[in-house]
């Protein structure tokens, strides 16, 4: 593009000086107009894989649980239990993932 950019500098330079204005504008012009600017084509979105994390769920639950021990003791404790199926479903996948 550079040698093409210059082979047509030394054109418009050898011209008549009078009249190298108007052909530098004409070949911007040319250049302007043949030009197709296209939107770049959009990427891929990437696959989501594994989001959910039943061991940060597991947390919340076992202080609700703490809780409501107190002011409802079967749902304090079904909360602890449900608290430690997922801390143990969380635990399991992340060693199964490992190996």
């Amino acid at each position: 593009m550079e040698a093409l950019a210059r082979q047509l500098a030394d054109t418009i330079n050898a011209g008549q000086e009078e009249g190298r204005e108007r052909l530098r504008d004409v070949a911007l012009g040319l250049l302007r107009d043949e030009v197709q600017l296209t939107d770049p084509q959009p990427l891929p979105a990437p696959a989501a894989t594994g989001t959910f994390n039943p061991f940060g769920i597991g947390i919340p639950l076992v202080l609700m649980g703490s809780v409501l021990v107190f002011l409802f003791p079967p749902v304090g404790l079904l909360m602890f239990a449900t608290a430690a199926v997922m801390i143990a479903w969380g635990v399991g996948t992340t060693l199964l993932r490992q190996s």
